[in-house]
């Protein structure tokens, strides 16, 4: 594309039209491991399962996805916000799972309904030896970790509404 073809466009549609052209996805990984994309769309906080730790491995959106800016990682959650979207893999170290956080030999875990009903703190006790997992949410409120439901060694805790089938390792 010639430099006349693009004077008429003005300055502003010039800044788009080389946006735009580069503009494309960042492949922080040429391996094949199997990948997992996790999208925030309209600057929204977006959570998606993930074992293991995270690494960054391909960026698809505009945005530039910044570890612990606008995304992280909490117990088996990826999280996404502020319009990153990306292609994350698990390193390889401890086979997919945080160092320390073998599972007992139970490995379906402890199933545990906990439920908020009119916006109040609802503490479920049963003892967590390693991890908690949200297999099913139950509610029409979103359950987010750490907002309105948690756990400890004692038990998994609710709130403002959240209801979900949980799995205690």
């Amino acid at each position: 594309m010639s430099l006349r073809l693009l004077l008429p466009l003005g300055g502003s549609a010039l800044a788009l039209l080389l946006a735009a052209t580069t503009v494309s996805a960042q492949d922080y990984d040429s391996e094949s491991s199997p990948r997992t994309t996790c999208e925030s769309h309209f600057n929204k906080t977006q959570q998606c399962p993930f074992e293991g730790r995270a690494r960054l491995a391909r960026q698809l959106s505009v945005t530039r996805c910044v570890e612990d800016d606008n995304w992280g990682q909490r117990r088996g959650m990826l999280w996404v916000t502020d319009g990153c979207r990306a292609e994350f893999v698990a390193e390889e170290r401890g086979r997919g799972r945080w160092p320390g956080r073998e599972r007992d030999r139970d490995r379906d875990g402890e199933r545990l309904v906990c439920e908020s009903y009119e916006n109040k703190e609802k503490q479920c006790r049963i003892r967590v030896r390693h991890d908690v997992r949200l297999v099913k949410q139950k509610s029409v409120t979103t359950c987010t970790e750490d907002r309105n439901w948690g756990w400890d060694r004692r038990g998994v805790w609710v709130s403002d509404g959240c209801r979900a089938e949980f799995r205690v390792y």
